[in-house]
């Protein structure tokens, strides 16, 4: 499956959104409320997981595309 280098930079685009709003959710659930909702740390934590999960998905990209490159080269 030959993919092209604009699939593998949206797919680290995305990583960076989702890890990004993560860490805003971690940072309203610990400095902005008066009663801290456990609801937020937990939606907080699954979003930074799977924008690492999407991360390592676009380095495998990366990775296939590279050897291929290399290949054909």
């Amino acid at each position: 499956m030959r993919l092209n280098f604009s699939n593998v930079l949206y797919g680290f685009v995305v990583m960076t959104l989702y890890l990004i709003a993560g860490i805003f959710t971690l940072v309203k659930f610990w400095f902005f409320q008066d009663k801290p909702n456990s609801t937020m740390l937990v939606f907080g934590i699954a979003v930074i997981l799977y924008g690492i999960f999407r991360g390592f998905r676009a380095y495998k990209a990366y990775q296939t595309l590279k050897n291929e490159k290399d290949e054909v080269n």
